[in-house]
Formats: C-alpha cells, structure tokens, sequence
C-alpha cells in the first residue's frame, strides 16, 4: 500500500504558561494514497464495538491501518511557549508570547546537520530537526500572538508581529540567511478607541495579513477595527481603517478567492475575518475604484476595502459565550472524488469554509462559491449543516487544511483532532491524538 506523508511542527503553551507544550513538537500526518483508501466507512468503523468478534475486530485492525492518522514524531525545538509558528525557506520563526520574543530555528536533518529546506529531504526515513540560531526581544509586554512576512515594494522581506497584550504592531527585517533582525518599527494602537466588551478595554492587535498587491492588513479585536498599512521604502506606513460594528473583535483574517481563482496581484479575491466576540465570519471586498467618504474632522479619505457581508457562525449566548477562531478553507478541486462541474467557474475558486467556536466546542461549515459566503442551514438546525460538528476537543484554537483533511489544535484538552472533508462539506472525524496545549499546526511539506 502506497502512503503520503505530511511533515507537521505543532507549538502551543508551555509551563511558562502553565500549560503543557513541550517546545515545538514534530508530528506525520499519514495518508493512505491506494485506490480504495477512500472506501471505508469512518462513521461505521469509529462506531465498532471493542469487543466483537475476531473477524470483525481483525477487519477494524485492517481498516485502520489504511485510515488517515497523526503520528507523533518528537521535540524538534524545546523554545518556551512557541504559540505561533511560520516558515520562510529552510528558517521557522517561533513567535514566543510569554517572553516576548521570537525565535529563529534553522531546519536540519538530525542525522547530518545539513539544512533541510527541500521538500523531497523530507523522505519518510530522514528524521529533521530544529536548530535554535537566535531570539530576538520586542518591547516589554508586547505579548505578541501572531506574525507574517511581508515583502516591501524594494523587496525587502520583514516579520511583522501582532501584539495581543499592548496592541502594538512590530515590524522586523530579516536580513540574509533569513536572520532576523532587531525591531525598526513600533506601530501603536489607539487607546483612546475600543470596544463595549469587558476584553476590549484597550486595543488588542491579533492578527497579519499581507494581500497580493503590497498592502498589510492588522486586526485590532479590542478595537474593532482592521488596519490597513502601504509600504513606503522599507517603513510601513498605517493609510487607513475598516471599523466594524462594536463587540464584533475581528480576531484572524484569510484570502478567500474570487471568481477567477487567482490570488495574485490584480485578481478577484476577497478577505474574511473571524470576529471572536460576534462569532460572525465578515467578508471585506477591496474597492476598485478611488471611493471617498468623509471622516469625522471633515476631511476625505479614501475607502480601500467595503464591508460586503456579515455571515453568522450561530455561536452560543449566556454567561459563557462562544469565542471564534480560525478558518480553513478546502476548494472544492482537493476533494477526493469531488466533482468539478455543477456549479460553473473554477472549482479552485469554490468551496468550504470551516471556523471554529470555543466555549461550545464545535466546527461550523460555510460555502464559499468565490463571491459570497453562506450557511449550509439555518444557524438552529440540528445537525452538522446548523450547529456543525463537535471539534473533537476543547477550546478549538486553530484549524490547518492539509489537501481536503482538516487538523484541528484543541488547546485546553491537550490534542490534535483529525478530519476529513467530505464531498458535501461535512467534517467527518477521524481521530484524536494527543498534543500538549496546542495553538498551531504548521505544515513542512506540501499541501
């Protein structure tokens, strides 16, 4: 039987935190590649009683082996509280929020010590590893949470960090050889804005997104707002803001595709954020044209991006209410089997959207037909189109699409739970795996 495997970093909290992240941990994501791997029944062989009889239990032993599955692989680093992870080249910075740092980790084959930036070094024999080549400090209770590379207009490549604790937005260079330089730029948020909610008492930076055409977008969940950032030369420069409604607490932001399917400069694609405090996924759509609306001191200021629809997650009320976060999207093209007639355009521009609630503890499904979002049911529905279906965990706080299987980093209950998304969209699990407080699954080879 031919495998797939997919190489996977995990970070999360640590003791610092007084969580149970060992550092940043290395995981397989197994596949099974042969013809009838997709022919099983998830739902009939997860629901199989332990104690059948032989014939049965040697069938579920034969089922499992050909099933999707997540290995455990390791340590690669041992850095405290790695909380977000991302890669550039053979280098994986680790965004370490307790300390207020970010590490630098080259990638080594553990045999040789030999850089490992190829994905074909990634054989199912080689063993990899992380080398810690230097931390580099932000501001003091920064807090950062999450951070991109974005490419100024001379080519220079930068970290940018979002800082959840001071709402500060750092900008760093990394210099060659993917070594990362000291903060040059401190971007503040506005402490004289924020929103209605207890956790909004102050600005709250929490996620970084670079577009296709150059510009830089930041959220601020205590402010309700989503900057918008130009590059001039090397500095980032903040043009501008979208405000959404109070309470909202825009938290992760996506590009969805547009109708044409391209996500390069010029083309059709769209923005999604997940609100935390609304549970709402909003959908930004930039303007084409010069549109200007008049600020509150009078003056004219360009509208760069509309607010083009506001879609319901259907997130739990009361004492304890449901918290959003993280999107994947899986195109309707990586579905196994799945068709790509039907419903006109590109098939790479369609698909569904999977967002996750914690409090409730539930995946919620949307469709995406690359120019609006919507619900598969009333958000009331029982059943996995209205409430969704449950994360496999508690507090669900990221979700990776790896081809048309979802992982999904539950942080409170210590575990990885995979799925796998069917032709319909459904989320169908496949199992849970054990992981100390995860908060990110990066991905090491293709997906």
């Amino acid at each position: 039987m031919n495998i797939q495997i997919y190489r996977l970093l995990v970070g999360g909290f640590g003791a610092i935190h007084h969580e149970k992240s060992k550092g940043v941990e290395r995981y397989l994501l197994v596949l099974p590649t042969c013809a009838d791997a997709k022919a099983f029944d998830v739902k009939q062989v997860s629901e199989m009683p332990t104690d059948v009889e032989e014939e049965q239990h040697t069938a579920k032993e034969d089922i499992s082996l050909r099933s999707p599955r997540i290995v455990p692989a390791g340590v690669a680093s041992v850095v405290p509280s790695p909380s977000w992870l991302l890669r550039e080249g053979d280098t994986v910075f680790a965004v370490l929020e307790d300390t207020d740092e970010v590490a630098t980790l080259r990638i080594v084959n553990k045999g040789t010590g030999s850089p490992a930036a190829s994905d074909d070094a990634f054989d199912e024999n080689a063993e990899m590893t992380l080398k810690e080549i230097s931390r580099v400090k932000l501001p003091a209770g920064s807090g950062p949470t999450h951070a991109a590379i974005a490419v100024d207009r001379q080519l220079g490549h930068h970290l940018i960090t979002a800082d959840y604790a001071d709402g500060t937005v750092c900008v760093l260079p990394i210099g060659e050889g993917d070594v990362l330089g000291p903060v040059a730029q401190v971007l503040d948020g506005d402490r004289d804005h924020h929103g209605p909610l207890p956790a909004q008492e102050g600005p709250h930076a929490h996620w970084i997104l670079p577009l296709p055409d150059g510009r830089v977008l930041t959220t601020d969940l205590g402010a309700d707002r989503i900057y918008i950032h130009r590059w001039i030369g090397s500095r980032l420069v903040r043009t501008g803001f979208v405000s959404l409604s109070p309470g909202t607490g825009p938290r992760d932001m996506h590009i969805l595709p547009g109708p044409s399917g391209e996500l390069a400069e010029g083309g059709d694609w769209r923005i999604a954020v997940v609100d935390e405090w609304g549970c709402t996924v909003t959908v930004l759509e930039p303007n084409g044209g010069d549109e200007a609306r008049r600020s509150k001191d009078g003056n004219e200021q360009i509208e760069e991006f509309r607010v083009a629809q506001t879609v319901s997650l259907g997130g739990d009320k009361g004492k304890s209410p449901d918290q959003a976060a993280s999107l994947a999207f899986v195109p309707e093209s990586r579905h196994l089997g799945g068709s790509e007639e039907s419903r006109g355009g590109s098939p790479f521009s369609r698909g569904y959207v999977y967002v996750g609630l914690r409090g409730s503890d539930r995946i919620v499904t949307l469709y995406w037909d690359g120019s609006r979002l919507s619900r598969l049911t009333e958000e009331g529905d029982p059943g996995w189109k209205g409430r969704g279906v449950s994360s496999g965990g508690e507090r669900p706080r990221h979700i990776l699409a790896v081809g048309n299987m979802l992982v999904v980093a539950n942080e409170v209950s210590d575990n990885l739970s995979l799925f796998r998304a069917a032709d319909d969209g459904e989320p169908v699990h496949l199992g849970d795996y054990p992981a100390g407080s995860p908060t990110v699954v990066l991905p090491l080879t293709g997906i």
